[in-house]
């Protein structure tokens, strides 16, 4: 073997490994890249969505629970099992403020969906009101026979059967207690 050879083998190798440092930070930078919109996905979020409408969220969730007696697709009001439809329609009881939660969630599904934002941030941050805005649209059914999340939050529909298994296994924060 000749000094040019070993040379040129010198540089291949050095050309190779700065390949591989290159992939590697680019990878790394995509995944800061995802977490950092998270965060300011989650904190438009929470700009966008007032305490008020977050109390309705909550009172809507409690009076859905089986504990109020209440089966799956209806809420209890004075003692009556009423639709959960009520609150995804025009004039609803709470002047559209779970409607808006979700067009909100809507967004970041979206976002979840096209693997801009990192979905275990999301979920840690926003998984109760995802996961119980996704049952409450899953039981609502429209007038085709088809169900409200299909229909009307396509990115809700694909966010979840993308990651639904995951979601189960991650841990999220709590917004209501239901005792």
């Amino acid at each position: 073997m000749s000094l040019t050879e070993i040379r040129n083998w010198i540089q291949l190798f050095a050309v190779l490994i700065g390949g591989i440092i290159g992939f590697i930070a680019f990878f790394q930078n995509m995944k800061q890249r995802r977490i950092e919109n998270a965060m300011k996905m989650t904190k438009w979020f929470h700009e966008s969505i007032s305490m008020e409408e977050l109390e309705s969220w909550e009172t809507l969730f409690r009076a859905s629970s089986e504990l109020s007696g209440a089966k799956l697709g209806s809420y209890m009001e004075k003692g009556e099992a009423r639709s959960l439809s009520e609150y995804f329609s025009e004039g609803s009881p709470d002047a559209g403020a779970v409607g808006r939660i979700a067009d909100c969630l809507e967004v970041i599904c979206h976002e979840l969906s096209e693997k801009t934002v990192d979905p275990r941030f999301i979920w840690f941050e926003l998984g109760q009101l995802l996961k119980t805005i996704h049952v409450w649209l899953n039981s609502i059914e429209n007038s085709n026979g088809k169900n409200l999340l299909e229909t009307s939050y396509p990115s809700f529909y694909k966010a979840f059967k993308k990651y639904n298994i995951k979601f189960d296994k991650w841990p999220s924060r709590t917004y209501a207690y239901i005792e």
